[in-house]
Parts: structure tokens; C-alpha cells; sequence
């Protein structure tokens, strides 16, 4: 388990660059917690050194991989040893720009055939790591998977006004999401 903040990962192992971290070793049951040795090591293919001796580590990702452990050794008493490989992912979540198309407010004239855009942008300093972030455009309280796409064509609106907003999620379950934004639509071929 690693615990940053006060938020708890038990499925993957995975840390904001940004913040120090704690690596925990639990046993279960927990009344044999205080027969287990353990080991922080980190290891790499040419040799394995050794981080810390306790039932947990703390380290801050974003200053050495090399002190971040990817191997812990569990001893019993009696001198047996168990080897646990794992690697700790390094993530920061996606960020949404508050700009959009449409801008909360905005009116837009046309009629329910009329396509009208949708666009935003959104950021992730992972993306080089080969990280991809995925959107979820929600309209009127129905989202609509897009995937990678950042910009897309709605119609089927009728006069008056709609909201929509963004969310944004990488590979790693990180997320964020935009506030709701208002839209009016003024239908056109009501109007004459």
C-alpha cells in the first residue's frame, strides 16, 4: 500500500511526483505483524541496495528513482524469506484548461438538425511516458465516451438552455473534471 496525502492505492502502487510518500507492509493476520522482518530494496539488473529496514519506507519520487524500493524482502524468525518485486508508477493526473467552446453563457442559433462544436484542450505532463487521457463530454447529464478526441460535433438541441461539462481520466485512474458550463440555443426555424 503507499499512502500520499492521505489517500490510499491498494491496487496499483502509484505516486505524484510532487509529494513524499509512504511504501507500508501489512500482514495479515495482523497478530503476526510484530514476527516479520522487512526490507526496502531497491533493485536494478546489476545490483539490489538496500533502502530500509522497517515496515514501511517514505521517499520523494520526484528527486531519485534510485530511492524508491521496487523489491521487499519478508523474513520470519525462523529465518525464512519471502521476495515481493513490484514497481511504484509515477503519475500526474490530467488537467483541463477552463477555456471551451462553447464559453459558459454563450447562445447559439441554429435549429436541433444544427451541429454545433464543442472543443477544449487538456494536459498531462506524463503524455511523453506514454500516458493517454481519455474525455467524457457530458451533456444535459448524458456523458458520452470520446476517447482521445478533444473536440466534437453535437446536434438534436432544442430551444433553451443546456449545460455541459468535461472529464478527463489517464491510464492510471487520475482524473479531473470542468465544472458545468451553461448554453442557450436559439432555434432559428422557430423563430420565422
Amino acid at each position: 500500500m503507499v499512502k500520499q496525502k492521505d489517500n490510499d492505492y491498494t491496487t496499483i502502487l502509484k505516486v505524484n511526483p510532487s509529494d513524499s510518500a509512504t511504501i507500508t507492509a501489512k500482514v495479515t493476520p495482523e497478530k503476526f505483524q510484530d514476527e516479520i522482518a522487512f526490507e526496502w530494496i531497491h533493485s536494478t539488473d546489476t545490483k539490489d541496495s538496500l533502502l530500509e529496514r522497517g515496515q514501511s519506507h517514505s521517499f520523494y519520487p520526484k528527486r531519485s528513482s534510485s530511492a524508491m524500493p521496487n523489491k521487499l524482502i519478508a523474513t520470519d524468525k525462523e529465518g525464512n524469506k519471502q521476495t515481493y518485486d513490484f514497481a511504484i508508477v509515477i503519475n500526474t493526473p490530467p488537467v483541463l484548461s477552463d477555456s471551451t467552446i462553447p464559453v459558459n453563457g454563450d447562445t447559439l442559433y441554429g435549429s436541433s438538425e444544427s451541429a454545433f462544436l464543442f472543443e477544449w484542450y487538456s494536459m498531462d505532463m506524463d503524455i511523453n511516458n506514454g500516458d493517454s487521457l481519455f474525455h467524457i463530454l457530458e451533456i444535459d447529464g448524458k456523458p458520452y465516451d470520446v476517447g482521445t478526441l478533444q473536440q466534437v460535433k453535437q446536434s438534436g438541441f432544442k430551444a433553451g438552455e443546456h449545460k455541459f461539462r468535461i472529464i478527463v481520466n489517464d491510464l492510471y485512474g487520475d482524473s479531473d473534471t470542468l465544472a458545468y458550463k451553461k448554453f442557450f440555443v436559439v432555434d432559428t426555424l422557430e423563430a420565422k
